[in-house]
């Protein structure tokens, strides 16, 4: 059996962290199955996770029990992602720091998740972000882009 790796949104860490709190330490110890968290998204969590203890600046352990599974996000050019895709249109607003495909806009973080997928086939995308699903639907295979309820039935299956 091979191990399944899963890229987790923020969305979903979030989620993750306030209904399932034991969850991601139960993957941990599943050789089957394992999570990570692009850069961006662990900025974005940090930033959440951030809180002063007696004045000193403390991150939460449920956010440096992340650490492990950070990746780093991939640089690309514009012009030559998804170049095989001729029916995506993708336009970037410098300005706003947002993707526009095919009519969805997606944050700069949002668009690295596709990108990671896109580019690493090992990875298999979670998010419930409506528009990161249309757009991931449309540049990865559908069995590698989940919600969080499919994705809580794989991980039943493998423990």
């Amino acid at each position: 059996m091979k191990k399944t790796t899963y890229l987790l949104d923020s969305n979903i860490v979030i989620r993750i962290w306030r209904q399932y709190p034991n969850l991601l330490r139960e993957i941990e110890k599943n050789q089957w199955v394992d999570f990570k968290v692009s850069k961006g998204v662990a900025v974005e969590l940090s930033q959440k996770e951030y809180h002063k203890y007696k004045g000193i600046p403390v991150l939460s352990d449920k956010f440096l029990s992340l650490l492990n599974h950070v990746i780093e996000d991939e640089d690309y050019s514009l012009e030559n992602v998804f170049s095989d895709k001729t029916e995506l249109k993708i336009k970037y607003n410098p300005r706003t720091n947002i993707y526009i495909i095919n009519e969805n806009k997606l944050s700069e973080n949002d668009f690295k998740l596709i990108y990671l997928c896109f580019t690493h086939d090992d990875l298999v995308l979670v998010t419930e972000d409506k528009k990161i699903l249309n757009c991931g639907r449309l540049i990865i295979s559908l069995e590698r882009i989940l919600g969080l309820k499919e994705f809580l039935e794989v991980i039943k299956i493998h423990n």
